[in-house]
């Protein structure tokens, strides 16, 4: 399935499509919003240990971890940014805000409709390939191993 194409700001407030964004890497999406306190900082601690595994692994083509917020209301390139320095972020892992209403491309990720409530959002990862095509959708939580392994197998395919 092709990536969804929408506009979103990245961390910089630059504007850039989607669909674009994703293209020529191995790429783990997560779903979250800068001011959640519930899973989201479970979600970017599993990043964390993503991106540090991801620094021992190797592959034909680059991996990145992408955080996708699914507030475009309420957060912004400067939240996003804090978020992602308190989550210690490195080169690798970038943070994209969604410009306009989040709910199509949240149906568009898990394949079904959304819950209406953002403290119940999904925590799967979705796995885009370099040709930005969305290639799987993980359990809930995966092991930081786990999606290693798949970024991996897509940057070698």
């Amino acid at each position: 399935m092709p990536a969804p194409d929408i506009w979103v700001l990245d961390a910089t407030g630059q504007r850039r499509r989607l669909p674009e964004l994703l293209l020529g890497k191995a790429t783990a999406v997560q779903t979250m919003f800068t001011g959640c306190s519930s899973v989201c900082p479970l979600q970017g601690a599993m990043f964390g240990a993503v991106q540090e595994g991801l620094a021992r692994s190797s592959g034909r083509r680059p991996k990145r971890l992408l955080s996708l917020s699914i507030d475009p209301l309420g957060d912004t390139p400067q939240s996003m940014q804090a978020w992602l320095r308190q989550m210690n972020a490195g080169p690798s892992w970038a943070g994209v805000i969604p410009v306009g209403d989040a709910r199509d491309l949240r149906s568009a990720l898990a394949g079904r409709p959304p819950d209406a409530n953002l403290d119940r959002h999904t925590t799967q990862v979705y796995f885009f390939n370099a040709a930005a095509q969305l290639c799987w959708r993980s359990p809930s939580l995966p092991e930081p191993g786990d999606i290693v392994t798949v970024l991996d197998h897509l940057a070698n395919t």
